[in-house]
């Protein structure tokens, strides 16, 4: 998949920090710092639309909020990573 797919969908979450981690058998959505009133399950929704209309299989999505999105021993805290086992 593309990453523009999610950054079109991630960059208008009103969160300070997001990271996409693609799993064997799913999406989990890392969010920090997101704004009151957000809701979880309408980025999940709008990530599966988004799937779906770009042909992909369409696997589950799940979102986390976490205090902060996880940083490599670079200190990088990249915005997809893929083929997370």
């Amino acid at each position: 998949m593309q990453p523009a797919l999610f950054h079109r969908v991630m960059d208008t979450v009103p969160a300070g920090g997001w990271q996409v981690v693609q799993g064997p058998e799913r999406l989990t959505v890392l969010l920090s710092g997101v704004q009151k009133g957000f809701v979880d399950d309408a980025l999940a929704d709008s990530l599966r639309r988004e799937l779906a209309a770009q042909g992909a299989i369409v696997p589950s999505v799940k979102v986390r909020r976490v205090l902060a999105v996880p940083r490599t021993g670079a200190g990088k805290a990249p915005l997809i990573k893929a083929g997370v086992t």
